[in-house]
């Protein structure tokens, strides 16, 4: 299966799905539309100045496919572009980082770095906030997601 192919399963079959832990909606509720609407780029990771170089043409995401990337060296760098874009917001997707929210994990098993306007993924925290999205998540899990 090629990048996009494995990036629309994930979105598919684990993030559009819904789930009590989410208020019974699905762990990242704008995916689909989004990959629907041909608002997420899937891209092969070639280089770091690479990714700079696509930053420009963002639209609503993109997502960086990557391999022989370490968990390390993958934080490392996402700290580095959350520093030096303030504007974006760098998140890293690897299969050694397990990200799991009262037994349901969202892990796609890839090795990722994806990438969103700041302004766009507030805003849509804050349409979050008046549902029960947050309502099983303990303060600290919040909070730690929250100042990604």
């Amino acid at each position: 299966m090629d990048s996009v192919g494995k990036v629309g399963k994930w979105i598919y079959e684990v993030l559009s799905q819904p789930s009590r832990v989410f208020g019974d909606l699905p762990p990242c509720p704008f995916a689909k539309k989004s990959w629907d609407e041909g608002g997420i780029d899937v891209l092969d990771f070639i280089s770091w100045d690479d990714v700079e170089e696509h930053l420009d043409i963002l639209q609503d995401v993109m997502i960086f496919m990557m391999e022989d990337i370490s968990s390390d060296q993958l934080v490392e760098k996402t700290r580095y572009f959350n520093d030096k874009y303030p504007h974006l917001v760098f998140l890293e997707e690897h299969p050694d980082l397990v990200e799991e929210f009262d037994g349901v994990t969202v892990n796609s098993g890839y090795t990722m770095l994806i990438v969103q306007d700041r302004k766009h993924l507030v805003d849509s925290r804050k349409l979050l906030e008046d549902t029960d999205y947050y309502y099983h998540w303990s303060p600290e899990l919040k909070q730690r997601i929250i100042d990604r």
